[in-house]
């Protein structure tokens, strides 16, 4: 007896069962029969040639990581050829329902960090830079890539074959993403910059000497904001940094009563 649960993505498809496993909720689903067009010759046809499961992760459902096992039809025509059903749910070759897929892509954007995203999502690290990517190819003008008067410029962990990280420019009042180099390396910035970057007035960028670097030989003398995060963590390793030699001079018997108040007070300094 099928279920009456009706799942959003799924009201086309028959929802047969429904279990827990070890945690996870599985849920098995198939679409109904019906007639279907030949790739080949056009042709429709009602028969069945076989079917096959298909595990597809999918959004969570009662905040227990969802699986569903999809009974994926495949039809046979009389010209010979053998081709799987339509389905409203997975794309070809996909382990991650559409759902799933369009929820890791806007967390990717608006996540701390990927592996964040990954751990809400009970997927792996690469898939969701791979999504990431395939978004900002989507949203990113081609042709207008004339760079605004502001913007911010940082490195994310890729690993792709062009390098282990990964350069995102984004506009730097609206954060905004504009494109994605293919390596940090400070020629691939120089050159990007020279070409687009005739009327940048700002960048917002950490302290790294590479991207100041690219930076200042591309753009000339820009405004170079370094962001909040870095300003205030180098502050704290020059305060530290005192704080240990001025500490490494007193006597062991105070040292550490020293260190308590020392770090309150970089702490404070810091806050």
């Amino acid at each position: 007896m099928n279920s009456n649960i009706v799942l959003p993505g799924f009201e086309d498809a028959l929802v047969t069962k429904m279990e827990e496993v070890e945690a996870r909720l599985c849920i098995y689903v198939e679409m109904p029969v019906t007639a279907h067009k030949c790739p080949v010759c056009a042709t429709f046809t009602h028969k069945i040639h076989d079917y096959r499961i298909q595990k597809i992760k999918h959004l969570k459902l009662f905040e227990r990581h969802t699986l569903i096992f999809y009974k994926r039809r495949r039809y046979a025509c009389p010209c010979g050829k053998k081709f799987a059903e339509k389905n409203p749910f997975v794309n070809r070759y996909q382990r991650l329902s559409l759902e799933l897929n369009q929820a890791v892509k806007i967390r990717s954007i608006k996540g701390k960090t990927f592996k964040e995203t990954a751990e809400v999502y009970g997927t792996s690290f690469s898939t969701v830079v791979r999504r990431f990517d395939q978004l900002a190819k989507e949203t990113v003008n081609e042709e207008a890539k004339e760079l605004p008067k502001v913007i911010a410029i940082d490195e994310y962990k890729g690993d792709t074959k062009e390098g282990k990280y990964q350069l995102i420019i984004a506009i730097g009042i609206t954060k905004e993403p504009i494109d994605i180099l293919p390596n940090r390396y400070k020629n691939t910035i120089k050159h990007y910059l020279r070409k687009y970057g005739a009327h940048v007035e700002v960048v917002i960028m950490d302290m790294s000497q590479s991207f100041k670097a690219a930076v200042t030989q591309a753009l000339g003398k820009p405004i170079i904001v370094a962001d909040r995060f870095h300003f205030v963590r180098y502050i704290y390793w020059a305060l530290d940094n005192v704080r240990r030699r001025v500490q490494s001079s007193w006597q062991t018997t105070i040292g550490r009563n020293a260190k308590k108040c020392a770090m309150y007070s970089i702490k404070s300094l810091v806050s």
